[in-house]
């Protein structure tokens, strides 16, 4: 575990390992975004959408389809990104320090 800062970026990254290859080790970040945002909030609804795999669907169809977003795709990553932040806050005031895992590679 590293002692870095926790970010919307590293959140983003981990809820993305948390719902594809890494679910345990990254649950946490999912549960701890529910426990913030509220699971019915539209900032949690476009974390969850952005992150999770669309199997041969991008976020710029989901949005043009109105599937399961009916904003524009623009509002998608204000509310997604707004959403990151706050957890971001949480998880780091938490006490949680940051895996090696989402560590960028040098």
């Amino acid at each position: 575990m590293s002692e870095g800062l926790w970010t919307a970026a590293l959140v983003l990254r981990a809820l993305r390992l948390a719902m594809t290859t890494q679910p345990n080790l990254f649950r946490f970040v999912l549960d701890r975004a529910r426990a913030v945002l509220g699971e019915a909030s539209p900032d949690y609804t476009a974390l969850v959408l952005r992150c999770a795999p669309a199997i041969g669907v991008s976020v710029r169809a989901m949005c043009r389809e109105q599937y399961g977003w009916r904003h524009s795709r623009s509002e998608l990553y204000r509310r997604s990104n707004r959403g990151a932040v706050r957890v971001a806050a949480a998880v780091a005031a938490d006490g949680v320090a940051v895996p090696d895992a989402l560590q960028p590679a040098d």
